[in-house]
């Protein structure tokens, strides 16, 4: 058998040339590859990120705004001498909207505009002077907390929730401090954090996905 050594020489180059061909499309798939994960990748953790912060800072700047308070008002009264809950004042419409900060038409249903201003029974609402200069549908208060427009909270669901003992979940203090307490306009708890609201509902065994609260 007569062997050519030129077309064994060519066979093997041939051989050789597609071994190094393979190789190197290998390598610069794997450098694609890697460069496409790292392009994809730090992108969507940069936005991530970004987002994230964006959202926490409108929550903070929507749960610290500075309120105006244009009438004073004593909450420890309305709790102690005239046993008013939370609920009596800022309780729900029939559709089960929060009603938050109530109006004039709420305070005179007890402080009637043509009442006593004067009684010697001390549980007997008296009428108050500063509500003649407002409407019916005058709210002379602000609230300290808002809901920014990325939020979404239901009061009602909140308040609502119970253990399997009959034991609410939540109560007005833990997020607004001992408002029944107070006897001025001021701010009682500080800024509400998303964080708070992330602890409060890891506490309770509540989702902390992004959909729960934000659209």
């Amino acid at each position: 058998m007569i062997i050519n050594y030129n077309n064994l020489q060519l066979i093997l180059n041939c051989y050789s040339f597609e071994f190094c061909l393979k190789n190197t499309f290998k390598e610069i798939r794997s450098k694609l590859v890697k460069r496409s994960i790292v392009l994809i990748t730090i992108p969507f953790i940069v936005f991530t990120y970004i987002s994230f912060i964006l959202f926490q800072k409108a929550c903070d700047y929507g749960m610290n705004l500075q309120a105006k308070k244009m009438e004073p008002f004593n909450h420890k009264t309305h709790t102690e001498k005239y046993g008013a809950t939370c609920e009596t004042c800022h309780g729900y419409d029939e559709n089960g909207r929060f009603k938050g900060i109530p109006t004039i038409a709420e305070c005179t249903s007890c402080h009637d505009r043509k009442g006593p201003a004067t009684s010697k029974d001390p549980a007997q609402p008296l009428k108050k002077p500063f509500l003649a200069k407002h409407k019916d549908t005058d709210k002379p208060w602000e609230s300290f907390a808002r809901q920014p427009d990325l939020v979404y909270f239901s009061h009602k669901v909140v308040m609502t929730a119970k253990f399997e003992d009959g034991r609410l979940k939540s109560r007005c203090g833990s997020c607004h401090g001992e408002k029944g307490m107070s006897t001025s306009n001021d701010k009682i708890k500080g800024k509400m954090l998303m964080g708070q609201c992330e602890d409060c509902h890891t506490a309770l065994n509540l989702s902390n996905k992004c959909a729960v609260c934000h659209d």
